[in-house]
């Protein structure tokens, strides 16, 4: 890692009920400033570490790029109607 190191921020958009249980995991007041709910979801991103499932494998990397094909027999039903 290099000695400067860049950081991009997100914006997101939770739920109410979200915020709701981010108050109750973190006894967090629901009227806290916004600062508090980012610090609170990126614990539980740090925390929780990488979801390994999420990750790309050469099986999922298969499914995603193979091209989907058309139900042409379906479609002729269709048309002929």
């Amino acid at each position: 890692m290099s000695d400067k190191t860049c950081y991009e921020s997100r914006r997101i958009t939770i739920s109410y009920l979200a915020v709701y249980e981010l108050c109750q995991m973190f006894d967090i007041p629901q009227d806290a400033p916004t600062q508090a709910f980012s610090a609170a979801i990126e614990k539980l991103i740090f925390q929780s570490g990488v979801n390994k499932s999420a990750l790309p494998t050469p099986q999922n990397q298969a499914l995603a790029t193979a091209p989907i094909q058309p139900n042409k027999a379906r479609l002729l039903s269709m048309v002929s109607q």
